[in-house]
C-alpha cells in the first residue's frame, strides 16, 4: 500500500523548506538552526507517511505521536547526560 500523495507533497514542501534553510543559513550562519528546522519536516513527513500507509485511526494517531514524544524526550536525556 503505497502512498501516492507521499512523493508529492515532499517535493512541494522540501522546495521551500530548502529556499528556508539558505535565507535562514546566511542570515544568521547558525548551522544547528538548519538541523531543527530539517528535523522537524523529517518527522512531520515520517508520521505523515505512516498515517497515510497504515490507515491509522484517531487514537492510532495519537499512541503514535505519544510514543514518538517520549522517545524524543528520552533521546534529549540522554544527549543531555552525555555532554555533562
Amino acid at each position: 500500500m503505497m502512498a501516492t500523495w507521499a512523493p508529492v507533497v515532499f517535493s512541494v514542501l522540501l522546495i521551500p523548506l530548502i529556499i528556508f534553510l539558505l535565507i535562514v543559513y546566511f542570515r544568521g550562519r547558525m548551522f544547528y538552526r538548519l538541523l531543527y528546522i530539517l528535523s522537524v519536516f523529517t518527522y512531520a513527513m515520517t508520521i505523515s507517511y505512516w498515517i497515510d500507509v497504515y490507515q491509522l485511526g484517531r487514537n492510532s494517531i495519537v499512541g503514535l505521536l505519544l510514543m514518538s514524544a517520549i522517545l524524543m524526550i528520552l533521546i534529549g536525556r540522554l544527549f543531555r547526560k552525555s555532554k555533562k
